[in-house]
């Protein structure tokens, strides 16, 4: 193996350690090579992970809806990027009500789906709001798009 030295912001290294207090990891070692193992895994796609014990741990650390790519497929609620479209097409239309109502009735308070769709409703929101505040003669004096 190979030594190398990286330094990290002391809240991050705090909890590194407890993780490694609360039995989640052997050390602070596993911890980081799990850690590089698993982002490497997930970014190429022939990676192969070396860390001892490397499936054992992701099992136990990272539950299985978090580890598959849309992991919302056991969820009680409708896709997830199913209703990102359909939420932004209401957003669209102006009908941010309706996106609302959706939101409301297919997911429970606090879902992190939930959550992430109530903040892309908010940001159509926002971009509808400038539109009707500003005439369309300020926005052709944007100077960053004047210079395109």
């Amino acid at each position: 193996m190979v030594k190398s030295t990286v330094r990290f912001p002391e809240p991050v290294v705090e909890e590194i350690e407890s993780l490694v207090d609360d039995g989640q990891f052997e050390s602070k070692s596993e911890f980081y090579r799990f850690s590089a193992d698993y982002v490497l895994s997930r970014t190429l796609d022939d990676y192969e992970p070396e860390t001892i014990d490397y499936e054992a741990i992701e099992a136990e650390v990272i539950p299985d809806a978090e580890r598959e790519l849309g992991g919302d497929r056991d969820a009680d609620g409708p896709p997830f990027f199913e209703s990102v479209a359909f939420v932004r097409k209401l957003a669209l239309r102006g009908k941010f009500s309706d996106a609302e109502d959706f939101i409301d009735h297919q997911y429970v308070p606090g879902d992190r789906h939930a959550v992430l769709l109530e903040e892309i409703l908010r940001l159509y929101r926002e971009d509808t709001a400038s539109d009707d505040r500003s005439p369309a003669s300020e926005r052709e004096g944007d100077p960053t798009t004047r210079n395109r």
